[in-house]
């Protein structure tokens, strides 16, 4: 599993638009993960988006959140990849969400696991920890 990585990836990260998104998202997928001591939960939903070197993936949150880690596994390839937010204060929200890539070799049927931690509302609220299981397309 290649992937392209540069110092354009954690700014590629934090950027919630893609000039063709809106022609390229297929089959959104979804997770469920606990927040804090509480009952609550907050839900993501995965997208995809072609990239012009490779896959994005984009996660949508069913609430406003902050991000601080995102591990990304593909296991019948060995691959795991873990990007800390060097921005855990911004706040993401459920209509533009964020994304991350571009990752190269994705292909429809692979089973991708995302790993995605930070606090509910703002720095300042209850964490979460989700773990999202999706199917490429």
């Amino acid at each position: 599993m290649k992937k392209f990585f540069s110092s354009f990836l954690l700014v590629a990260f934090f950027f919630t638009g893609c000039s063709d998104k809106n022609n390229n998202v297929t089959n959104p997928g979804g997770g469920i993960g606990n927040i804090g001591g509480n009952n609550s939960s907050v839900t993501f939903t995965v997208e995809i988006a072609q990239g012009q070197q490779g896959t994005i993936f984009v996660f949508k949150p069913s609430t406003d959140v902050t991000l601080t880690t995102i591990t990304l596994n593909l296991p019948e390839q060995q691959f795991t990849d873990t990007v800390q937010n060097p921005n855990p204060d911004e706040v993401y929200n459920p209509q533009d969400g964020f994304q991350i890539g571009e990752y190269t070799g994705v292909e429809s049927g692979q089973k991708w696991n995302f790993r995605i931690q930070g606090k509910i509302g703002s720095a300042t609220d209850n964490s979460y920890d989700v773990t999202v299981n999706y199917t490429i397309p």
